[in-house]
């Protein structure tokens, strides 16, 4: 199942594109205030598409280096015990894919 059309079409609650640093903190925040609603059902299931350019990767690496650190330490800060997959994949040629999904939600959908 490591097929980038398998996981392109595979069903999520929310995509969001990141093209910059200064989007991470109010995408965090979204991500956060969805995986509280999310919770008890455990349908948290998110799709980030990261700039993917031929001559350098650096900024998609910072983008989602630094996104995945902030959104594990406001979990961490809320004490919010997770059981999350990650799903990392070439979306298209503009986009590198990253699914973040609780790991019961494979079990959902």
């Amino acid at each position: 199942m490591s097929s980038s059309s398998f996981w392109r079409d595979f069903p999520v609650k929310k995509t969001l594109v990141l093209d910059n640093l200064e989007q991470v903190k109010s995408v965090c925040d979204t991500m956060i205030l969805d995986y509280h609603k999310l919770l008890s059902t455990n349908d948290f299931s998110y799709r980030i598409l990261l700039p993917r350019k031929e001559d350098n990767n650096n900024l998609a690496r910072k983008i989602g280096y630094t996104l995945q650190s902030e959104f594990t330490s406001q979990l961490r800060q809320r004490k919010i015990k997770t059981k999350m997959r990650e799903i990392r994949y070439i979306h298209d040629t503009k986009h590198f894919g990253w699914i973040i999904i609780n790991s019961e939600y494979t079990k959902n959908a």
